[in-house]
């Protein structure tokens, strides 16, 4: 059996629940290997590979002068939203020496890498796709919110939706989601395609906890202070909510600000209102890439709160609760599976700043108290990932195609 994993890149959320895969994989004796658009030599691995076509002269003339398809479609027009992405592509990666010799071809984040007629067309073998975002099933957008906040795209949404569908169901390919609120969305959008339940692979040997009073004293950290944490590669991003924690602490009463320290880590590559009142202790992080100083940062926060507005897992609160340290998140995503309200932490409704507020109160109080923690939500993490088993599923469900 050999699988090979297409996606654009091989970092961000997508990427790495791809490679955490592939590995898994590996480990079980399958052949896997990835094909990606873009990868620094630091990041390819055995198995690991960066298509080496190229785009086309003519290609990049028509999109520097705006008269190539894509630009087209779009019509200049403008707004507010995370991305806008288009089912076409340069690439003819169906000629790909990597494809062919596969036997099943596992597709994930593939905006600008894969064109998806062409391709589905193309290709007679089995083939599974991940949505790691709702584009997918989508148009251009890849996040619901984005196709409300944008109305003057429902032109080019409607367009790219229907010509994306055309060739889904045309093809034969079945779905993977890694949540139920995901899954819903496709059985939304496309039903009567087939769609699984599978969650992403988790790196528990990577992320292990660290003794909070340990983690603060090597981060130079009060610990007097709640640690509220929070991070994504870029917490400028709209959709995953920074803003939402500031506006929530704002309200808070100055003695209640006074007990709190933020601890981020991420990109700000947008303007972002970084302020919640001069008493407010923030520590900021640049986006992390070592596990074991990951596993530090998580252990070090009292809660890791997760305020997006929309996901379809949610890779970082998994990561924050295997090192033992609760959730205070929004119910969306993955988060609605695997965390156990009580055990694992809180959920609160995605936008919803004075529930969030009401939350940290809570947080806040058990502090001063020094209430019961959560000392045993990694083992109530682990145990819904063995019930799970995300591996074996993949693995079943790559079995059951090629029979």
């Amino acid at each position: 059996m050999k699988i090979l994993h297409i996606t654009a890149y091989i970092t961000g959320g997508a990427g790495i629940a791809v490679m955490r895969l592939h590995q898994a994989l590996l480990e079980q004796g399958i052949g896997s290997e990835v094909l990606c658009m873009y990868a620094l030599d630091e990041n390819l691995s055995p198995g690991v590979y960066r298509t080496d076509q190229k785009r086309p002269f003519i290609d990049r003339v028509f999109h520097k002068v705006g008269i190539d398809r894509n630009t087209r479609i779009k019509g200049g027009r403008k707004g507010k939203y995370e991305l806008f992405s288009f089912p076409f592509s340069h690439y003819r990666l169906e000629h790909d020496a990597r494809v062919k010799r596969a036997d099943l071809i596992h597709l994930h984040w593939i905006s600008d890498f894969v064109d998806i007629p062409t391709f589905f067309k193309a290709i007679k073998k089995p083939m599974v796709w991940t949505a790691h975002d709702l584009n997918p099933i989508l148009g251009g957008f890849h996040y619901e919110q984005d196709v409300l906040r944008n109305p003057d795209f429902r032109d080019a949404e409607d367009l790219l939706r229907r010509k994306k569908q055309e060739s889904i169901r045309s093809s034969g390919i079945r779905f993977i989601a890694s949540s139920k609120l995901t899954m819903q969305k496709i059985e939304q959008y496309l039903p009567g395609v087939p769609c699984n339940l599978i969650p992403c692979v988790l790196d528990i040997a990577g992320f292990r906890r660290i003794d909070k009073a340990v983690s603060k004293e090597a981060l130079n950290i009060p610990g007097g202070s709640l640690i509220l944490g929070t991070g994504a590669d870029d917490l400028g991003n709209y959709r995953k909510g920074y803003w939402l924690l500031l506006e929530a602490i704002e309200g808070l009463a100055p003695d209640e600000k006074k007990l709190i320290t933020i601890l981020t880590f991420g990109a700000i590559k947008a303007k972002v209102k970084d302020d919640a009142g001069p008493a407010i202790d923030i520590i900021r992080f640049e986006p992390v890439h070592d596990k074991r100083f990951h596993s530090l940062l998580y252990s070090a926060m009292d809660f890791f709160i997760n305020p997006s507005l929309e996901e379809t897992f949610g890779l970082t609160g998994t990561e924050a609760i295997l090192c033992g340290t609760p959730l205070i998140a929004s119910a969306t995503g993955g988060m609605i599976d695997y965390l156990e309200p009580g055990v694992s932490g809180y959920l609160f409704n995605p936008g919803d700043a004075v529930e969030l507020r009401k939350l940290i109160r809570a947080a806040i109080m058990s502090k001063k108290e020094k209430a019961v923690t959560f000392g045993s939500c990694r083992e109530s993490l682990l145990e819904w990932y063995k019930l799970n088993d995300p591996i074996s599923k993949h693995i079943n469900l790559y079995r059951e195609m090629l029979t």
